[in-house]
């Protein structure tokens, strides 16, 4: 995995498509590819139902987000420095909680959100 690869889990009722729509919106500079994924910030950007989700178990406020029911991955399609990921995923962070879901980063620099 490279390093400033990085998971957002998120934890919404929202459809895939409507996610994909959402996201579009929100950052004008994202190039959908293909109904789940698209290119954003250098990054290819893929939704993926978690194999994992649990309603229940989402609910833990320690590990849930290890259900919750999206695991959106970002993969840098060259080098990308650390700084401008953490400012990626800060962003989409935002992005998700504005829209009431909730969503936790993955990630090698997590400490650092």
């Amino acid at each position: 995995m490279d390093d400033n690869q990085f998971l957002l889990m998120v934890d919404s009722a929202t459809e895939r498509s409507r996610l994909v729509d959402e996201l579009l919106a929100g950052f004008p500079e994202m190039d959908r590819r293909k109904e789940n994924s698209g290119h954003i910030r250098g990054n290819w950007l893929e939704v993926w139902p978690n194999d994992d989700a649990d309603e229940k178990q989402a609910s833990d406020p320690e590990n849930g987000y290890l259900h919750f029911r999206w695991r959106i991955e970002l993969t840098p399609l060259t080098a990308v420095e650390e700084d401008h990921q953490v400012q990626l995923a800060r962003d989409l962070l935002r992005h998700f909680q504005a829209a009431g879901s909730r969503a936790e980063v993955c990630a090698n620099f997590e400490d650092r959100l």
